[in-house]
């Protein structure tokens, strides 16, 4: 089965007045730069999917599989959960990678992604921060999933350690990582088997004003 790709872009933007995967950087959508890079890897545009509820994602080629992850804010309150970010409506046996929306990703992080030759599921992502852009505890850019099922049992149960008070923040990517690596959930730590740093200047876009730092560093 060929691996699908699957850019996420259905979650909230509070400081946008758009998804986050629409905003332009060099004159060009994070959209249409994360396809093009793809395609550039190699990848065949037919296993390349946005996620969301914006008909604009159409324009750039790939599928729209449409879904809204329903995470809000009202009145300084959280509502819901950022890992309904990930599609949950492929079948067992699918194998896909998970690419983030607001990530301006280098050429060079796209390619290592795609020729990642490990099996499992794989988390890439930053080291520790080496400078002021970078959160100091990483930042994760794409999850490789090789084995699905077990991808959603693990994104249902941190939910709910969520939901019982027993995670120690609202549970996103790395904590379903740890999860799924047998690790505590509130500690920051990764297996090296499974997880790829990628410290090359790739980042995601939180604020407006980030988007020039980020040209030009690039």
């Amino acid at each position: 089965m060929d691996r699908q790709y699957v850019i996420m872009a259905g979650g909230v933007y509070e400081n946008f007045d758009r998804p986050k995967a629409l905003i332009e950087f060099r004159g060009e959508t994070l959209a249409a730069r994360t396809v093009r890079l793809l395609k550039g890897a190699g990848v065949k545009l037919e296993n390349i999917h946005f996620t969301g509820n914006d008909a604009r994602l159409k324009e750039y080629g790939a599928d729209l599989l449409v879904h809204d992850n329903p995470m809000r804010w009202e009145n300084g309150k959280r509502f819901g959960y950022w890992l309904d970010a990930f599609y949950p409506n492929f079948a067992d046996d699918v194998r896909v990678t998970y690419l983030y929306g607001d990530v301006v990703y280098t050429p060079g992080a796209i390619k290592t992604i795609v020729n990642c030759t490990r099996a499992g599921n794989i988390l890439f992502g930053t080291g520790l921060a080496k400078n002021k852009l970078h959160k100091n505890w990483g930042e994760a850019f794409a999850y490789q999933v090789d084995d699905y099922k077990t991808f959603m049992a693990g994104i249902d149960a941190v939910k709910k350690l969520w939901d019982d008070g027993k995670l120690n923040r609202h549970p996103i990517t790395w904590q379903l990582y740890r999860y799924l690596n047998g690790l505590d959930v509130n500690v920051q730590a990764v297996r090296d088997e499974t997880y790829i740093c990628i410290d090359d200047g790739t980042i995601d876009i939180d604020k407006p004003e980030m988007i020039s730092k980020v040209e030009k560093r690039l």
